[in-house]
């Protein structure tokens, strides 16, 4: 499999966004940085964390034509796309924290809420592997972070091989430390297994403070490459980071995912977590790329524009940043 390079693209992007001159000067830019690769995310949603549906909604979603717009500029500028419908819930709650009952909830009343949810998403997946196939998507992903939903294998299983007669590209998924599954692999018809790659979403630190040098960062960095490599040799798939980020903002690197951290902008601790990430990984066998998380901005956080100094969010679009991307994805 070659390394995904890539960059997520249009993650809370709404109804309109992607026919938008902003979405194509976007994908410009990717271009000129050489990505080769755009994840590119559909909202979707669902009421609540324990709700059996999930729903196109007129303000959330993209309209199907301007995603199949989107697709075909971006793949007329030589970019792949991996197409990646993603849950989230009007109640606020995490797509992690998404879950069903077990159990008989109402007494002699026998109702597979996991069923249900399942028998939803499957016509999800059959509405957008359609357009997957139809627009020439190299990859489709089945969310990311649905944690709660792992175990269900003989769900997702089903769910596989009904998208396999739809869709024919590169079939993957990815979730929070996926590494901490390592024990269902001894089970070897688990269902991450029926995929084509699996991600993890890696915000690990790379500094015990925040700041240093991008040496000292890869060294860091390093001490967590055990859990992942040993998960890596179980999995019969290839692996990589299905998100991987650090906020633009003094000492993130000590909690890049944490993005209400107060700080100052720094976009140079962002660039050297990228840099330190690649440097620290791209020589191991078991490591196959990553998709940064994340290009673009538009769930409208007012705590990232309020230094005048530049955007303290995951994006790395103007940012020093994007010049350590253009650098690896041009090896």
């Amino acid at each position: 499999m070659e390394t995904f390079k890539g960059v997520t693209f249009g993650y809370y992007g709404r109804n309109g966004f992607f026919s938008s001159k902003i979405a194509r000067e976007h994908v410009d830019h990717i271009a000129e940085l050489k990505i080769p690769w755009v994840c590119l995310i559909s909202t979707i949603m669902q009421d609540a964390f324990y709700s059996t549906r999930m729903y196109r909604d007129f303000y959330m979603t993209p309209s199907d034509s301007e995603l199949e717009e989107i697709i075909g500029y971006i793949h007329g500028k030589g970019i792949k796309v991996m197409l990646r419908p993603m849950i989230e819930c009007w109640d606020g709650t995490q797509r992690y924290h998404i879950n069903t009952p077990q159990g008989e909830v109402y007494p002699d009343r026998p109702f597979s809420y996991c069923d249900k949810w399942f028998e939803s998403y499957t016509h999800l997946v059959t509405h957008y592997s359609k357009m997957a196939e139809k627009t020439g998507c190299e990859a489709y992903g089945y969310d990311s972070e649905l944690n709660q939903l792992v175990s269900f294998s003989e769900n997702w299983l089903k769910l596989i091989d009904h998208t396999r007669k739809i869709y024919k590209g590169h079939i993957t998924s990815s979730f929070i430390r996926t590494e901490q599954y390592i024990k269902k692999l001894e089970n070897e018809n688990f269902w991450f297994n029926a995929l084509d790659s699996l991600g993890t979403s890696m915000y690990y630190p790379a500094s015990q403070t925040g700041g240093g040098s991008v040496e000292s960062m890869v060294d860091f960095l390093g001490k967590n490459t055990g859990a992942m490599e040993a998960f890596s040799e179980k999995l019969k798939v290839p692996f990589y980071f299905g998100e991987c980020g650090c906020c633009a903002t003094e000492n993130a690197t000590k909690l890049p995912y944490f993005w209400k951290n107060g700080k100052k902008y720094d976009g140079e601790e962002q660039a050297k977590y990228l840099e330190a990430v690649i440097r620290a990984y791209s020589s191991t066998p078991w490591w196959h790329g990553m998709f940064w998380w994340k290009w673009d901005e538009n769930n409208f956080r007012p705590e990232f524009v309020e230094d005048p100094n530049g955007d303290k969010g995951f994006t790395i679009y103007g940012k020093p940043a994007a010049n350590v991307m253009k650098r690896w994805c041009s090896e």
